[in-house]
């Protein structure tokens, strides 16, 4: 593998430029920011930059030739971990949640490449997501960590494949966990309010499990009914959902 240092118009750092050929002989280059201001007279860290990518991509056989979309690849790895029972289906269902609600509405329109994912899109995607927009808050640090999580060990999966030389999201830092401080717990009041607002309601056992038993929203979808004396709680028989 080649390469070289390239400026780009407009553009504030130096490009490595790697060269390499797909199987059938055709040339091929992918751009990479080195992160190196062009001012400065910073050519030889530039260069220097240079041969430490090109050291990573050839030792690790990188095949810079494949064009998977980041959002079609993050896709395809949640459905293989899902059919391969890597996980559990709950998480799954969570992971999937997190992919169609926020990652991939966020990445799609980028018409991202895997190859050329970076550091920066991801802290991008970080600042976006706890900025929020004018109709929407934004989401706590908590919530975003466990998108980059799940973001981390999909590119993990694409560094063992040798898609990508390195993960992206492990070379920029995250933001600092909140530490929980205990949740505000309702008053017998409001307990008898909220009780009388969902009777009757599809999600009354769900509201009665959270109040009773102190249980997390998570823990409570993730229950089977073989884990629930029915009879205790449903004399008449299981309701229907």
């Amino acid at each position: 593998m080649t390469g070289s240092i390239q400026t780009k118009k407009g553009r504030k750092n130096y490009y490595a430029v790697l060269n390499t050929q797909d199987d059938s002989g055709k040339r091929k280059q992918k751009w990479i920011d080195t992160g190196v201001p062009v001012k400065g007279n910073n050519k030889r860290k530039a260069d220097a930059k240079l041969k430490e990518l090109i050291a990573e991509y050839g030792a690790n056989g990188v095949d810079i030739c494949k064009n998977d979309y980041f959002v079609d690849f993050m896709t395809q790895w949640l459905e293989t971990r899902r059919d391969t029972k890597a996980i559990a289906l709950t998480t799954y269902d969570g992971y999937k949640l997190v992919f169609n609600s926020h990652i991939k509405p966020y990445f799609e329109p980028l018409r991202l490449r895997l190859k050329d994912l970076t550091p920066a899109h991801l802290e991008k995607y970080v600042n976006a997501k706890m900025r929020g927009s004018v109709s929407k808050k934004g989401l706590s640090p908590n919530s975003v960590i466990k998108h980059l999580h799940n973001i981390s060990k999909c590119l993990d999966a694409a560094v063992r494949q040798n898609i990508i030389a390195f993960n992206p999201a492990k070379r920029f830092d995250w933001p600092q966990k909140v530490k929980y401080m205990g949740a505000r717990h309702l008053s017998p009041q409001q307990i008898e309010r909220l009780l009388s607002a969902i009777k009757g309601d599809i999600i009354e056992p769900i509201i009665l499990f959270a109040i009773f038993y102190g249980m997390r929203r998570s823990e409570i979808l993730g229950m089977k009914f073989d884990a629930i004396d029915s009879l205790i709680m449903y004399p008449s028989g299981l309701p229907s959902f």
